[in-house]
């Protein structure tokens, strides 16, 4: 008897601690998928290095993330956060080269963080809840060319010094 009410204690323990989000991170719905990121550290982790990539910015009449192209239907905004970390992974950290320490540790925390939630995505999209269309295709394309339009090195730094777009797009799925 004992046993079974301590396994049924268990057990409602365990459905409530995997049903409550976790205080460090939010459930976010990006189309029909439904992950974790914690938006928070991401911002902390861009904020303690946005003032010295922002120096490093040469060009600031150019612009990779433009508000159309962060406007992407809800169903596709699952896609198109997964394309737009491998861009980031792929292009803009691999080719970034930090100035000092400080903003090494907080680009590889920033990729690291990136390579986690792309995971999650890749789930959503194994098992058919990340919507693709041509229109979310075109949108990182359009993105792409403008990086390839640059020097590498200054497009990365312009890719760095423009994730506070990236971030506040991601908060707009808290509020939603």
């Amino acid at each position: 008897m004992r046993t079974s009410v301590f396994a049924s204690c268990l057990l409602s323990t365990v459905l409530l601690a995997v049903s409550i989000p976790s205080a460090a991170g939010h459930r976010l719905r990006l189309g029909s998928c439904a992950i974790n990121i914690q938006v928070h550290e991401l911002r902390e982790y861009f904020n303690e290095i946005r003032q010295t990539v922002v120096k490093e910015d040469d060009h600031m009449g150019v612009r990779l993330l433009m508000e159309q192209t962060m406007n992407v239907q809800p169903a596709e905004s699952c896609c198109f956060l997964r394309h737009l970390l491998r861009f980031y992974v792929e292009n803009v950290f691999s080719h970034y080269s930090a100035s000092s320490s400080q903003v090494r540790r907080r680009t590889s925390s920033l990729a690291n963080s990136f390579l986690s939630i792309k995971r999650d995505l890749r789930q959503c999209h194994t098992h058919k809840h990340c919507q693709c269309e041509e229109e979310t295709q075109l949108k990182i394309e359009t993105i792409q060319t403008a990086f390839d339009k640059l020097n590498t090195k200054v497009a990365s730094v312009k890719a760095i010094g423009e994730l506070d777009f990236l971030l506040d797009w991601l908060e707009k799925f808290h509020h939603n």
